[in-house]
């Protein structure tokens, strides 16, 4: 039995060669190797990689798939470092909204929270007219609005509410808020985030848009009617 020599990937060309009679061609690899570091063994192949910490899970950062998932990795860690975890508490809500709420800021387009609601499902809140139906649930609800939205809204007589499913917080609807004119241009009061979506939580927006006119020392508004 003969054994055939060893060709690289440099000497093997696509030249046919006969087997049994019938020629076949030999097919040219597409990698050409090219040694860069020799190993004794494999552990010193791995310590020096880890040495060198550029290697990603399945690519180095020498090819164009390694760079890309390399700077996505980096830029996952710059992200938690930086802004912190993607997800919030329900204590962590409540402690943004306390001091967001407690002063009015002094530019006319900085935004800060007129009203929030939280209920803890141990039933202990001061909410009791609430008519949802998930009582024991945690549940949440916050209206963020400016100086100057505000002031729009204290000359209208028309509030539009309603959430759109591309618009999401954490994973919760967002609820925008606004009139239209007479050329049927929106203008935005502020948004309203809800832990869920009831007939309750449009009222509590009604309410946080009265509260945010008692902060600004504006008068009530009396909307011909309030669309939802």
């Amino acid at each position: 039995m003969e054994v055939p020599t060893y060709v690289s990937d440099d000497e093997m060309d696509t030249s046919e060669t006969e087997h049994n009679g019938n020629k076949k061609r030999v097919k040219k690899r597409q990698r050409n190797w090219v040694e860069k570091m020799v190993f004794n063994n494999i552990e010193e192949a791995e310590e020096t990689a880890i040495k060198e910490d550029q290697w990603s899970y399945h690519y180095t950062n020498t090819t164009a798939a390694g760079k890309r998932n390399f700077i996505d990795v980096i830029k996952s860690k710059l992200v938690s470092t930086k802004l912190g975890p993607t997800s919030i508490s329900l204590g962590e809500i409540e402690e943004w909204c306390l001091e967001s709420s407690q002063s009015i800021p002094e530019s006319d387009d900085a935004p800060f929270v007129a009203s929030y609601q939280i209920i803890y499902d141990d039933g202990d809140n001061e909410n009791e007219d609430d008519d949802d139906d998930d009582i024991n649930e945690n549940k949440f609800c916050f209206f963020i609005t400016t100086k100057r939205l505000l002031q729009t809204a204290s000359i209208s007589k028309k509030i539009y509410a309603d959430t759109t499913y591309k618009l999401v917080w954490q994973g919760f609807p967002v609820l925008i808020v606004g009139t239209t004119d007479l050329d049927r241009h929106f203008h935005l009061f502020g948004m309203a985030i809800r832990s869920n979506e009831t007939t309750q939580g449009f009222r509590f927006i009604f309410r946080a848009l009265q509260e945010g006119m008692k902060k600004l020392n504006l008068e009530e508004i009396d909307p011909d009617f309030f669309n939802c």
